[in-house]
């Protein structure tokens, strides 16, 4: 498996300090805001209340404001219109998510997906990610620390989710809206906090009156009594306003909306706060065309944050779906997002799953799932082949799809496919285990684990191959099962779990070979050896990596033979073996150069370095050294370049030049830091 990375800057943190470099480099500016709030009506004691709390010295302000209140009260439209009308206060940007805290089906967004997302739009790429909360935390307030941005955490469902996304510096804001109080970010942080309700009799009716117009004041007893109905629930109000443009009077909307009601008092549970918007949900589901209320349904189903156009199209099966979309964001039942992407308030998202379980047949339901399960399948795998063009894979038979998978003209186009779906990978994994489609469930990792291994998915990554191992153990699909094996592996070692990661390849092993596939013996022998590399245990290393490559080289798998070689190189250098680990370097770096990868060949050079030194030949190691550091600094690869920095500083250490020495370790921690890699703590100790 290979992977390319490269970046426009080195965003180092050291001591707490930021550090860009680059010549020229600018920080993003990341634009993140909803869009604006048409008629909003009502709050100017809350938005009062903002801007006083904006216009405390930095010094003096706390730096975080709670918007709490019941769901569909206008929280977030309140944070929203707020943070418009103050956006160029914050010059360097304003960052906006969907914790998802309250969502009836989908799990609430972890803090460390939230900073995986936050890290993105301040530009940090995905190999630059550190592992865990507290690292990506760290970075977090590293790169926001002295810059003016607003934070938007919309949805929160507890303090947990929160505390990890505060900026941590006097020079940001954040707003939180939240159904709970999250009280103990008062006691610790000294959050402040306001509630909202539902609007006054008076302000609702004028809602109704800025959105419809005319028709509101000509029967003002009448709209008072449509507002009662709706609860005073801005979100109820928007919906009915909604009709009311479309030409029904308040009449008769009063009279369908009571009747609607009454049939659903029955089924009111105390404290539910459904209760007041489920009689308008209702009312307006039943004014839709049958096609825009299929449709709603459907979207019940999905257990993601959001939904692009063409997956919308596969849930659905056959047929123009753009107009419904249409009526049901006329409706306000579907809220339009950049990229041709919708999502659903979740207490609309409660109701329409409760419509999908009353009136779709069990077989349509499962039906539709399969579709859009499937049809991410394929398109993850239509990906893979841009993405990953010469990694080796089991064969997946997949579902045909009524709608074609997208088509990526270039890796480019896959990342940005990947980072607009990032946060349903896990979600549509976990439904289809859900569901019981063994078959999905399994093959969905499979097909995603080019995202994974390039866009450094860590948080899904094990997760997501936990679930699919456990399907095609249950669906007895040997290379199935040995895949998912060798594939969390790779993820377990990437969070440094190498005895668990040697415990899964040595049952993965047993299982290629039961399936006699060559290539993925050797793709498992080879992460053995490097398993026991890094534990140092370079015996273990040379046997399993010897066997490895000879599979390698009798398959012309070269780019697998040049991998083997590399790590049995470096176990030589350790065991002494130099003029072996020589050879082995060598013939990688040859391979290499004739693929023509940059960042693999300055590896090899680094690898030439260091077996080098080690051999008592500090010219020729100087030589490679300087030969990768220049293709390291040309493709902006910060790990390669911290490689070659500590080699450099070595090189020096061993002639006696101790300054030298520790001007190239203290660049090497540097960069090591930016990446969360523990080298940063010994490099500096040796400084």
């Amino acid at each position: 498996m290979r992977n390319d990375f490269s970046g426009q800057a080195d965003v180092v943190v050291q001591a707490g300090v930021l550090h860009v470099h680059a010549a020229g480099y600018r920080h993003p500016v990341p634009r993140q805001l909803p869009p604006d709030v048409p008629h909003f009506t009502d709050r100017a004691e809350c938005l009062e209340r903002l801007t006083t709390w904006l216009d405390l010295p930095d010094t003096e302000a706390a730096p975080v404001e709670v918007i709490a209140g019941p769901g569909g009260v206008g929280k977030t439209s309140l944070a929203t219109y707020w943070a418009h009308r103050v956006r160029d206060r914050f010059p360097d940007g304003d960052l906006y998510l969907d914790l998802r805290g309250h969502h009836h089906r989908d799990r609430p967004m972890t803090a460390e997906e939230a900073l995986d997302r936050f890290l993105a739009a301040l530009d940090v790429p995905g190999d630059r990610v550190p592992t865990g909360v507290d690292a990506k935390t760290a970075l977090y307030r590293s790169l926001v620390g002295n810059r003016r941005i607003l934070v938007v955490l919309d949805n929160a469902g507890s303090v947990a989710q929160v505390r990890p996304l505060l900026p941590g510096t006097s020079t940001c804001r954040a707003v939180v809206t939240s159904r709970n109080t999250l009280a103990s970010l008062g006691v610790r942080e000294g959050a402040r906090r306001m509630s909202v309700d539902v609007l006054s009799p008076s302000h609702a009716v004028e809602l109704l009156e800025r959105v419809a117009g005319e028709c509101v004041g000509a029967d003002p007893e009448g709209a008072l009594v449509l507002a009662r109905h709706c609860g005073y629930l801005p979100l109820a109000l928007r919906i009915v306003a909604e009709r009311l443009t479309a030409g029904t009077s308040v009449a008769e909307l009063v009279d369908e909306l009571a009747a609607a009601r009454e049939r659903l008092d029955v089924l009111a549970i105390d404290d539910d706060e459904t209760t007041a918007v489920r009689a308008v949900f209702s009312w307006s589901y039943q004014s839709l065309s049958p096609a825009a209320a299929r449709l709603y349904r459907l979207l019940g189903l999905i257990t993601g944050p959001d939904i692009g156009v063409r997956a919308v199209a596969a849930l659905a099966g056959p047929g123009e779906v753009a107009k419904a979309l249409t009526e049901l964001v006329s409706a306000h039942l579907v809220q339009s997002k950049p990229g041709r992407r919708y999502q659903q308030h979740d207490l609309i998202r409660l109701h329409a799953f409760e419509c999908a379980e009353a009136d779709e047949s069990d077989v349509d339901r499962r039906a539709a799932l399969r579709r859009l399960l499937s049809w991410y399948a394929n398109t993850a795998v239509a990906a893979n082949r841009v993405a990953l063009p010469d990694s080796s894979s089991i064969e997946l038979r997949l579902d045909e799809n009524p709608v074609p998978p997208l088509e990526f003209a270039d890796s480019q186009a896959v990342s940005r496919w990947w980072d607009a779906e990032r946060a349903n990978f896990d979600a549509i994994v976990r439904q289809a285990a859900d569901l019981g489609e063994d078959e999905l469930a399994w093959q969905l990792p499979v097909a995603l684990f080019g995202f994974f291994l390039i866009r450094g998915g860590l948080t899904s990554w094990i997760p997501t191959h936990e679930i699919g191992l456990a399907a095609a153990r249950r669906r007895g699909v040997v290379p199935a099962t040995a895949w998912l094996l060798t594939a969390l592996a790779v993820g377990r070692r990437g969070v440094r779990d190498h005895v668990r990661a040697l415990e899964e390849l040595d049952e993965a092993l047993v299982l290629w070979r039961r399936a006699g596939v060559r290539w993925g013996e050797a793709w498992v022998l080879r992460d053995i050896g490097t398993a026991h590399y890094e534990l140092g245990q370079d015996r273990e290393a040379v046997a399993a990596l010897e066997g490895a490559l000879a599979m390698h080289v009798a398959d012309a798998d070269t780019w697998g033979e040049a991998t083997a070689l590399k790590y049995l190189g470096k176990a030589s250098v350790r065991l002494g073996a130099h003029d072996l680990a020589m050879t082995h370097l060598r013939r990688a770096l040859a391979i290499r150069t004739s693929h023509g990868d940059r960042r693999t060949i300055a590896s090899a050079l680094n690898d030439l370095g260091s077996a080098s030194l080690a051999a008592g030949a500090p010219t020729a190691a100087t030589d490679f050294a300087t030969q990768a550091l220049h293709l390291n600094t040309e493709i902006d690869y910060p790990h390669g370049r911290a490689t070659t920095h500590e080699l450099l500083g070595d090189i020096h250490a061993t002639a006696g030049d101790r300054a030298q020495a520790q001007t190239h370790w203290h660049q090497a921690a540097d960069l090591f830091a930016s990446l969360n890699h523990p080298r940063a703590t010994d490099l500096r100790a040796r400084a």
